[in-house]
């Protein structure tokens, strides 16, 4: 049986997270910050209720996964991962891709709407490694991806 997200009190109660719980509410501004000063805030004019996880180190602990920084899940099943990265984009996919199919298999119940985002250093957007990128990102998230420079922010 497939379920949405369950919300009480003003917090998500399920799916139940373990570990790596930043936040759990309905701030105007979700902040996940990242390495390098890298940050992602999504701000929440809508009133959604978020839980602001840390994946990498938090939810999954295991070093022999790829997986990727943060993420945030809304009380209408949306679920941003954001990856942090220098300038390694294809491994950003690939720790994308991964933590999808680590949600997908450890929470298989919920109907997720995944989302991704990258925060990266800077480079030439004509660059091989970004169009493969935006290549694999599309066959696996099609067109809820976005690459950001150094920080990202958005509606949501």
């Amino acid at each position: 049986m497939i379920m949405d997200v369950e919300v009480d009190g003003g917090k998500i109660t399920k799916p139940i997270f373990p570990n790596g719980v930043i936040s759990n509410d309905n701030r105007r501004i979700f902040v996940l910050n990242g390495e390098h000063k890298r940050i992602w805030r999504a701000e929440n004019p809508n009133g959604h209720i978020g839980v602001c996880l840390k994946i990498d180190g938090g939810l999954i602990t295991s070093t022999n996964q790829n997986k990727c920084d943060g993420g945030l899940l809304l009380d209408d099943n949306r679920l941003y991962l954001v990856e942090f990265k220098g300038r390694d984009y294809e491994h950003a996919v690939e720790q994308l891709k991964e933590t999808k199919k680590y949600f997908k298999n450890n929470y298989s119940e919920y109907d997720f709407d995944f989302y991704a985002r990258i925060v990266g250093k800077s480079f030439p957007k004509s660059s091989t490694a970004r169009q493969k990128a935006i290549r694999v990102l599309g066959n696996n998230f099609g067109k809820k991806y976005k690459i950001f420079e150094n920080q990202g922010h958005e509606t949501i």
